[in-house]
């Protein structure tokens, strides 16, 4: 059974950003859809929306949602977007231009404002984003136990590798949180060392030195660092037995993500994937699995943290199958590890 847990104050933290307006809307709301809430939606000149389970809904004043805009839907204007914007910056555009460049900001909670605007260029180098349109607001929830089935699955034997790979929203980040909390905190009757690489704060979510979601009693944090950086001084200084990091995706996170491997470190982390094809055809699948590490891609159902174990060595077999497939000898014929 999932433990949710501080969805409620999650979402009371993102309305602190907004005005008097919308927190008496989202006040009026039933607190079973608050806690259901997975992004918040605001585009300038539009009607805010609200994402349940990837289903997009509109709220009117008296805190009724519909899946179609109404008269009385509320409707976000350029002053209340401009406000708002700056709100989530803590007021300091500047402080936050290298995330907003990259199309985010996050806040302490861990919790990931995307948005879109225009880019600005000069000499074919992106400087800044300006002319803000939209911004969708993540929720970041601390769903307790989620990683149960895996843990005693894959856990309670060995202590393998894995890639957890899903869709957008569909619970990578919260069940990478639950393996770090669990393992570091005495699954199985040991209390693993595991060091979290939280490029963007979303995993730990931190304000100031203290880690606002629960991440185990064992488990070191580094927060700001690049994944390939933070890799890098995990393996070198803090000996830990597992590095847990998010969203992989470049080859110079692969090379420390090698590095550590000499090291005898095991690693969980997760990649973005639209469908279970992907697995076989793209590239940073196959880049990771030629490293011959990983044990298993653990695949998420989507917003249920229901998940299909495969053997990552028949993934790799399969690749190789569709690369060469006059040639497969070379391929690994079952499991890696």
């Amino acid at each position: 059974m999932f433990i949710e847990g501080d969805s409620l104050s999650e979402l009371e933290y993102i309305l602190s950003f907004m005005n008097d307006d919308l927190k008496t809307v989202f006040s009026l709301l039933d607190k079973n859809i608050h806690i259901r809430i997975n992004e918040i939606r605001v585009r300038k000149e539009n009607y805010l929306v609200i994402v349940i389970k990837n289903t997009s809904y509109f709220i009117d004043y008296n805190g009724d949602i519909y899946d179609y805009p109404s008269n009385n839907c509320v409707f976000i204007n350029k002053d209340v977007f401009d406000e708002m914007y700056l709100s989530f910056c803590s007021y300091s555009v500047y402080s936050n231009a290298e995330n907003i460049k990259n199309g985010f900001i996050t806040l302490q909670n861990g919790s990931r404002i995307g948005i879109a605007g225009s880019a600005v260029y000069e000499n074919e180098k992106l400087l800044s984003v300006k002319d803000l349109t939209s911004m969708n607001v993540r929720i970041s929830k601390d769903v307790k136990n989620c990683s149960d089935s895996i843990l005693s699955f894959l856990y309670v034997n060995s202590f393998p590798s894995i890639i957890v790979a899903g869709k957008p929203n569909s619970g990578k980040t919260t069940l990478l949180r639950d393996i770090a909390r669990q393992l570091s905190s005495g699954f199985n009757h040991n209390y693993s060392k595991i060091a979290v690489i939280d490029e963007r704060g979303e995993i730990c979510g931190k304000r100031g030195d203290k880690s606002l979601l629960d991440i185990g009693i064992n488990t070191d944090v580094l927060t700001a660092f690049s994944k390939a950086k933070g890799i890098e001084i995990a393996t070198r200084t803090l000996s830990p037995q597992m590095i847990i990091c998010d969203e992989v995706s470049t080859i110079e996170e692969v090379s420390s993500i090698l590095y550590a491997f000499s090291s005898g470190i095991k690693f969980a982390l997760s990649v973005h994937i639209s469908s279970r094809e992907d697995l076989l055809y793209k590239p940073i699948i196959k880049t990771l699995l030629d490293t011959r590490e990983f044990s298993y891609i653990v695949l998420l159902e989507n917003y249920t943290y229901k998940a299909e174990i495969i053997d990552a060595g028949e993934i790799y077999d399969e690749i190789c199958r569709n690369d060469n497939p006059d040639n497969i000898n070379n391929c690994s014929r079952g499991s890696f590890v």
